[in-house]
């Protein structure tokens, strides 16, 4: 082997060697949130009887991607202390590269400091595995209500 290979085969061994070589930061977001979020159920990874295997919810929105809606397998009990299955919003705006969803929900009767309407913005997370909610009104931009990616069920053969 000549020395120039040498020493070029020695740079990328270690290049490669290195903790976080080859990474580029977090994980990239889907190209398209609106159907990443609809592929796939969602559920509280952390609140009793609302994991995955007991009741996860999923996410539609409608063809014009201006209204969605948040559909539980069972009854759940809102923020309101009510019996709920389901939640629907208008969407207001989207930035797929943050990877955000604003959105106003259908009856929220939570206001800012100002006596506005809460605006929520769904942040995907984790490349997509999970996703919060932010408020508009908050700052710096906070994650709460952390829902986490269901994975599907293994193949049985």
């Amino acid at each position: 082997m000549r020395p120039a290979r040498s020493l070029t085969l020695a740079l990328v061994l270690s290049a490669l060697a290195l903790p976080g070589a080859g990474q580029s930061g977090p994980p990239a977001l889907p190209a398209d949130i609106f159907a990443h979020l609809t592929a796939n159920r969602w559920a509280f990874p952390d609140v009793a009887e609302m994991h995955c295997d007991e009741n996860p919810h999923t996410i539609t929105f409608n063809e014009e991607r201006t209204k969605s809606w948040f559909d539980w397998q069972g009854p759940m009990i809102n923020y309101l202390g009510e019996t709920d299955q389901q939640g629907s919003y208008d969407v207001l705006e989207s930035d797929p590269e943050e990877g955000t969803i604003t959105m106003y929900l259908h009856g929220e009767q939570r206001v800012t400091d100002e006596g506005s309407p809460v605006v929520w913005i769904l942040r995907l997370i984790d490349g997509g595995e999970a996703y919060c909610w932010d408020r508009t009104d908050w700052s710096p931009p906070r994650c709460t209500h952390l829902h986490i990616r269901c994975q599907p069920p293994a193949p049985i053969s």
